[in-house]
């Protein structure tokens, strides 16, 4: 069966990582903007490889879900890229955590059901994760813990107001 390469989030730098794992590959681009998702695509078709795209919203769990088993459909996933994000500059931090984080525990979730034995998978994150003071233990574990469809009504969560980060510690 064919092996997919599965690229969440159509920039650049996700691009970058497709080309070097997807040789002999398929890859399947998914970001929340088909047009991007296309235009990724394109140019992956224009260095030889074969692409397939669909749409995704990485905050949203059926999304993800559909993504997951469009991919699945192509073949057998290989590799795993989540690349979707947003920043500071972009967005305000509720739409942070939902993306950033809920959104990355989604993909990890839901592609970690169908990614095939030896799969990999790589994050890349933002630089948001860095603006925060450094967390206490238990709020680590409650973000490595905690199941995605959960993790945004955590307290440190729900405690941020669009002002700044309201984290413990």
């Amino acid at each position: 069966m064919n092996e997919v390469v599965v690229l969440i989030g159509a920039g650049s730098i996700g691009r970058a990582i497709a080309r070097r794992v997807a040789a002999g590959r398929t890859i399947y681009v998914a970001d929340l903007c088909s047009e991007a998702a296309e235009q990724a695509a394109e140019s992956l078709r224009s260095d030889g490889y074969e692409v397939q795209t669909g749409t995704v919203d990485v905050s949203d769990a059926e999304s993800v879900a559909r993504a997951a088993a469009d991919a699945s459909q192509l073949g057998d996933i290989s590799h795993v890229i989540q690349a979707a994000g947003v920043s500071p500059v972009q967005a305000s931090p509720q739409q942070i955590v939902a993306v950033d984080l809920v959104g990355t525990a989604l993909v990890l979730e839901e592609f970690g059901k169908v990614v095939a034995s030896g799969g990999a998978g790589i994050v890349i994150s933002s630089q948001a994760g860095h603006m925060i003071p450094p967390l206490d233990a238990e709020t680590n574990r409650a973000l490595a813990w905690t199941p995605a469809s959960e993790l945004a009504a955590l307290p440190m969560l729900t405690a941020i107001d669009g002002s700044g980060y309201a984290w413990p510690g």
